[in-house]
């Protein structure tokens, strides 16, 4: 036996219809308080919920969440707030109303979990959102998640790599494998950036490439952030070797080719190339374990060790805010920039004279800082 779940609906001349909607079986929902349930998401698409004297539970309010204002910006972005959603808060908080979730019994939730404090931290952020459109919504009349405590540190350093493991790691690599962590460790660019990469993204003449977007998963998207749609520096020596990738491409050379497709002319999949071609070759020369940030984290501790400007820091970073690097707001010129980005460069291709200025008013490196490229070309470097 089935039931109905029956509401008027009102017309566009303003008349009032009869509607109903199967719930389910008596043997899937015995009580009035399951079907109640059951309906609860359908329930608030037609701002019913004070007619029922009670609040809406986490799961309704999640599920209306998905539905309407999951953000659209990217496709990690939905992946990762639907995974925190379902996975975790729903499965805990699910069938609890909003008026009985308590700050002491999320953190000790979060506390209970086996995950890091980034990942707890990302949890508590989703949760504190949704009760922001509950609140928007005149669901609820609190945020509890605001009390909340969660700290986001880090469990160990992030893994940096010294010049020597980097070039050791691309003589055990092919092409195009070779040429997609040359650029991550001579651009820090993200592992979405850099299989988002088209060749009309480089203007070979004035010597730059521009970053426009991302690909996760083999789904395109935008750039991270906004600050990340910015052109950086392209060293001439890394332009020869991505001009000599190009030539061995002689079928997908036109500016809406990626630079790294696949056989089918498609992106890429980071994960399987980590997982297939980089992990493997890293454990090959001793490095141990890396993933696609390590590259990040080791190109920003090299120009934090050469001396470069908070400032040329943060923008060949991109970071959104210069808080990310450190709150210093100078501002940097694109020579400066060229000068820290090619000095990186210089030292992945073991090049023994470093870039300068074209103008001539740069003056050459100084004694520190050559001091510590020297100390950069040592195994015995560890990083910052």
């Amino acid at each position: 036996m089935c039931g109905n779940f029956g509401f008027y609906e009102t017309l566009p001349d303003g008349r009032r219809a009869r509607r109903a909607r199967v719930v389910g079986t008596v043997r899937q929902y015995p009580t009035r308080a399951d079907a109640l349930r059951a309906i609860e998401p359908f329930r608030i698409w037609l701002d019913l919920g004070h007619r029922y004297g009670r609040s809406i539970t986490v799961s309704a309010l999640a599920t209306r969440y998905i539905e309407q204002e999951l953000p659209l910006r990217r496709h990690s972005t939905q992946q990762s707030y639907r995974s925190a959603l379902n996975r975790w808060i729903s499965a805990k908080w699910g069938n609890c109303l909003l008026d009985q979730v308590t700050p002491l019994g999320v953190e000790q939730w979060l506390r209970s979990l086996n995950l890091a404090p980034k990942t707890k931290l990302n949890l508590r952020t989703i949760f504190h959102v949704i009760y922001t459109f509950a609140l928007r919504w005149n669901f609820t009349d609190r945020n509890p998640i605001a009390l909340v405590r969660q700290s986001g540190g880090r469990r160990a350093v992030p893994r940096i790599l010294t010049v020597q493991e980097i070039r050791r790691l691309l003589e055990q690599l092919d092409t195009p494998y070779r040429s997609m962590v040359l650029i991550a460790a001579s651009l820090g660019l993200r592992a979405s950036e850099i299989m988002g990469l088209q060749w009309g993204d480089f203007d070979w003449e004035n010597q730059t490439v521009l970053i426009r977007r991302g690909v996760v998963n083999g789904r395109i998207g935008e750039t991270k952030t906004e600050a990340s749609r910015k052109a950086l520096p392209l060293d001439l020596t890394l332009a020869d070797a991505l001009l000599e990738l190009r030539g061995c491409q002689t079928l997908r050379m036109r500016p809406s080719d990626w630079v790294f497709g696949n056989r089918f002319g498609r992106p890429r999949t980071q994960q399987d190339i980590l997982r297939r071609q980089i992990k493997p070759a890293a454990l090959r020369t001793g490095i141990g374990k890396i993933g696609w940030h390590t590259f990040r984290h080791s190109y920003s501790t090299l120009l934090r060790g050469l001396g470069a400007d908070i400032k040329v820091q943060q923008e060949l970073l991109r970071h959104s805010t210069v808080q990310s690097t450190m709150n210093v707001y100078t501002q940097a010129i694109s020579e400066q920039k060229r000068i820290a980005n090619s000095t990186v460069v210089d030292l992945l291709f073991g090049r023994g004279t470093f870039a300068l200025s074209t103008n001539g008013n740069q003056q050459a490196l100084s004694a520190a800082r050559l001091a510590f490229l020297d100390s950069l070309s040592s195994d015995c470097y560890c990083g910052a």
